[in-house]
């Protein structure tokens, strides 16, 4: 069972939440749908990379007690306007969330897949890079270098909604039901993109055949 920091906190009102980017702030407000809504750090089409918080942003994150991130990989400098903005908040890395399927980097459109099985439970609306360059390098047990963008995946997404939902189950025990019953309606919509997926994929093969 999944332990957070919750211990000894009582919200008297739904958990104040924030989530890094726009693929994961979707993820979070589908969980959160009919309870509350997250509030979003980074902007839609700005780059996580390197970011200035505007005066809204900074304070979503002053006011947050739980927020979700990719991770530093994705957005190093959030680490420290987290440390500064949030002491309080609790953390949630999506990059460690046990289940998660980590990316290389790519040379071609097509991912190859490492399943990792790290147990951290703590601590787009993008456009995507043919140059990595400006990402941060991340060597997870020697598998090499992976790319951040590991939204890019439905199945982390699958993933990743059962890892909120449990995290705020845990924060907001009055919505726990609320927030378990969207992961099942979340999952049959990433199962339905990841069978489109599909498909083009099939279609593209048999178009170079």
């Amino acid at each position: 069972m999944m332990m957070l920091c919750f211990a000894g906190v009582s919200f008297a009102e739904t958990p104040h939440v924030a989530a890094d980017i726009a693929p994961v702030h979707s993820l979070v407000a589908r969980v959160m749908d009919g309870v509350g809504a997250p509030s979003l750090i980074i902007a839609p089409g700005a780059s996580p990379h390197e970011y200035s918080l505007r005066p809204s942003e900074a304070a979503a994150l002053q006011h947050a007690d739980v927020i979700f991130w990719i991770g530093p990989d994705l957005t190093p400098w959030l680490d420290d306007a987290m440390s500064t903005l949030a002491d309080d908040a609790v953390i949630i890395s999506l990059l460690k969330a046990r289940g998660t399927t980590l990316l290389p980097y790519r040379d071609s459109a097509l991912f190859e897949r490492h399943d990792h099985d790290g147990d951290h439970d703590d601590h787009s609306e993008h456009a995507d890079h043919d140059d990595h360059s400006d990402h941060a390098n991340h060597d997870d047990d020697g598998q090499g270098h992976i790319d951040p963008h590991l939204w890019l995946s439905p199945d982390n997404g699958m993933v990743w909604l059962n890892h909120i939902a449990e995290v705020l189950a845990e924060a907001d025990p009055a919505n726990a039901a609320a927030y378990r019953a969207n992961v099942a309606a979340g999952q049959t919509e990433l199962a339905k993109l990841q069978a489109e997926i599909n498909a083009i994929e099939i279609v593209g093969c048999l178009g170079t055949a």
